[in-house]
């Protein structure tokens, strides 16, 4: 995967340097592993817009050989969470409706907490760009000196309002289908832009944000806690092994994977057993053992409250078998 990853970060670097923005070459989609995707397309030279459809915990791309170009980076978080480095050692995590504005060259590894990240990417080519706008970004009033001005604010978080989520999503959408002509992109990416730029993203405080030595606890106790499912940790177990007090463990814990250690292992058991179900003949009582309940009944009842349906009813329902692809 990594030989793959190292040609897919090339042609991307390929892309930004070469401004292609022809319309039969406007889509660039890069398969990264089973289930996650880049949807790459240029808007104009100097603009490259993609979506993110990452199942994965990290993402990591030789992005050293791009150029020193300034570059504008506008992330919005459509589902899942995404790392952001506020400074030098520094992390705090977008969640769904969150816009990061930063300044710089595309990063060379993306941090995913929970292992699932949508989202959709705006990169400007402030070289490129200057003297070379864009004339509908100028009608619309955004000009040269107004993305200079952003790049000089260093990191910032916002939150967008419902009418900026729904033009994010509709963006996101058509880069997902790929059907879309040059134009109809052109055209939304400029509705989302004129919505965040007209109010419907406001700037907000950056949260809690965590240490590279506190990101490293956290993300070392989440390995251990998945793992193995069968073993239950406490919170006073985890916090006394790394070291820390119960109340820190849980506040980073909340920091980094946005909920609570207890709700996120029941959704984490339950992504397994729901695995388990559609991929094996085991019976209810072993993908419950596998799953960390001890007791069938206590399981069956979790899993109905968060599925709404049983576990049996569920591998009826939702079974794969070899055959399907």
């Amino acid at each position: 995967m990594a030989m793959d990853l190292t040609r897919q970060a090339e042609t991307m670097i390929d892309l930004l340097a070469s401004g292609h923005t022809e319309e039969d070459d406007i889509f660039h989609k890069f398969h990264l592993s089973q289930r996650s995707n880049l949807y790459v397309a240029w808007l104009w030279d100097g603009i490259l817009l993609w979506g993110n459809e990452i199942h994965l915990d990290k993402l990591s791309y030789p992005m050293e050989m791009f150029n020193e170009n300034d570059y504008l980076l506008l992330n919005i978080c459509h589902a899942g969470r995404c790392e952001v480095e506020l400074s030098p050692g520094t992390y705090v995590y977008m969640s769904p409706g969150t816009l990061n504005v930063s300044a710089g060259p595309p990063k060379s590894s993306y941090c995913y907490p929970g292992g699932y990240y949508e989202g959709i990417e705006l990169c400007l080519d402030l070289c490129r760009l200057k003297g070379h706008m864009p004339e509908a970004l100028t009608d619309y009033g955004l000009s040269f000196e107004a993305l200079r001005r952003y790049t000089e604010e260093g990191n910032l978080m916002a939150s967008l309002t419902n009418a900026g989520m729904q033009e994010e999503e509709k963006l996101y959408r058509m880069l997902r289908e790929g059907h879309s002509s040059v134009y109809e992109l052109r055209f939304s990416a400029l509705s989302l832009i004129c919505h965040l730029i007209g109010g419907d993203a406001k700037r907000i405080d950056c949260g809690i944000s965590i240490t590279k030595g506190q990101r490293r606890i956290i993300t070392e106790a989440e390995q251990m806690m998945t793992d193995n499912l069968r073993k239950r940790y406490t919170v006073e177990e985890l916090s006394s092994h790394f070291g820390i007090s119960a109340s820190a463990f849980k506040k980073y814990f909340s920091a980094v994977y946005g909920k609570p250690v207890s709700q996120y292992m029941r959704e984490k058991r339950m992504e397994k057993a729901k695995e388990l179900l559609e991929t094996t003949d085991d019976s209810i009582g072993e993908i419950a053992l596998a799953s960390g309940y001890e007791h069938q009944g206590k399981f069956g009842s979790v899993f109905k409250k968060c599925s709404g349906v049983s576990p049996l009813e569920y591998r009826r329902l939702n079974r794969k078998t070899s055959e399907e692809p």
